[in-house]
């Protein structure tokens, strides 16, 4: 059946039917830990306590109380756009994917191209997020996919291993013909935020070290234009940067050599799978 509402109110609708996360999350084929995630971030955004936890079960505060009604209301109309919509076969499905902005804006974008004319009932989102936990985005019911390191996949989730990112450590054309020992003793190192580890991990992975310490700038475009002005120094994908080797506006140290690093696309299990679905999970490569 197609839902249209918010998975948080689902979940919280299930709660109200099953009277324990438990049951509720067996009704809607994920995990007990989804289901208590999606309530705690429901009645965080709310501000409000929509149950009472008791050995009888959970039971409804009157703010619950007026979400259910809130909830009927909603389901009700949902009925009725559906109905309109379901004989002229317009039925809208949202899905939403987040990943690190290397991987939606340079593969993933191009790998999803196909299925917006293919299913043109799907509302695909690609969301762009190098800061937040993707996991707990999805638990939340905030995104139903996302790509993070294979390590990151917990036991609940199902998962697919994606090709890995492979990183440049680029410079300022105006570096060209400087010794990489000089540039390590002498320039900064430019990386997206301070817990952002990926340049310190490929100089790590070839026995280097930078001297200086580090400053971030936390949007691809920005970061680019700060290596060309000869700010500083750092890592790419090779996806991202090959446009501005190819350009001449970049140039690779160390002699162009790559660190791979692994990627995996996570989500809950369901248990059937829509066409729609299934092909977007072949698409993702």
């Amino acid at each position: 059946m197609l839902i249209l509402r918010n998975p948080l109110l689902v979940a919280f609708e299930a709660v109200v039917r099953q009277r324990t996360t438990h049951a509720a999350a067996k009704e809607l084929g994920i995990t007990q830990t989804a289901v208590t995630q999606r309530i705690k971030a429901l009645e965080e955004q709310l501000a409000m306590t929509l149950f009472l936890r008791s050995r009888k079960g959970m039971q409804l505060t009157p703010d619950g109380e007026a979400l259910l009604q809130f909830c009927n209301g909603s389901r009700e109309l949902e009925g009725q756009f559906i109905g309109r919509t379901q004989g002229n076969n317009r039925q809208e499905v949202s899905l939403t994917l987040v990943g690190p902005t290397s991987a939606i804006a340079t593969r993933i974008a191009d790998d999803v191209k196909p299925l917006y004319e293919k299913y043109s009932f799907l509302r695909l989102h690609l969301r762009s997020d190098d800061h937040s936990d993707r996991i707990e985005l999805v638990r939340r019911g905030d995104a139903d996919f996302a790509v993070v390191s294979p390590e990151q996949v917990p036991n609940e989730m199902d998962s697919k291993l994606l090709k890995p990112d492979r990183y440049l450590l680029v410079a300022s054309h105006k570096w060209k013909g400087r010794r990489l020992t000089e540039i390590l003793e002498a320039e900064r190192v430019i990386d997206f935020y301070e817990s952002d580890q990926t340049t310190e991990d490929y100089l790590r992975g070839f026995g280097m070290k930078a001297a200086k310490s580090r400053i971030f700038v936390n949007e691809n475009e920005a970061l680019i234009r700060m290596f060309i002005a000869g700010v500083g120094f750092g890592t790419l994908t090779e996806s991202v940067a090959d446009p501005h080797l190819k350009n001449g506006s970049l140039i690779s140290l160390n002699r162009g050599q790559t660190m791979q690093s692994p990627l995996a696309l996570a989500w809950y299990p369901r248990p059937q799978k829509a066409a729609y679905f299934s092909d977007l999970l072949k698409a993702i490569r």
